[in-house]
């Protein structure tokens, strides 16, 4: 099995910096939206008054990790994928266990799966290299 290369690590490094860093600004600026996109129940997406701070906050963290992984070289930028994989399985367990409790679709809970998956294998690969 071959290694990324380092212009694939960069490629790879900046193209999941640059996505962090535009979902946290949608989310930023339109949360309940994101909210409702994302599976949360439509009644909380539209009233609940604390949902707006929450997902800003959770906002503000993507934008700090997508500006993390753009301005670390690519040599240094292994522990921040490392965080960034730890962040990503905390995100995915709150989900799971909000889907457990009812207050998000299944597609919330699928779509965690998803990004963990991926995360995981990638930060796997470039681990490897």
């Amino acid at each position: 099995m071959s290694s990324l290369s380092s212009r694939d690590w960069d490629v790879t490094r900046k193209t999941v910096g640059s996505l962090s860093m535009w979902i946290g600004t949608a989310a930023l600026f339109a949360p309940r939206w994101i909210a409702g996109s994302l599976g949360v129940r439509p009644d909380a997406a539209r009233d609940d008054v604390a949902l707006p701070l929450l997902v800003r906050l959770g906002a503000a963290r993507n934008i700090a990790m997508g500006a993390a992984l753009l301005v670390t070289p690519a040599p240094q930028a292994r522990r921040t994928t490392e965080v960034t994989l730890l962040l990503t399985a905390l995100d995915a367990a709150a989900v799971w266990t909000s889907r457990a409790t009812g207050d998000v679709r299944t597609r919330s809970a699928v779509l965690s799966g998803i990004v963990l998956a991926l995360s995981g294998y990638g930060a796997a690969r470039w681990h490897r290299q």
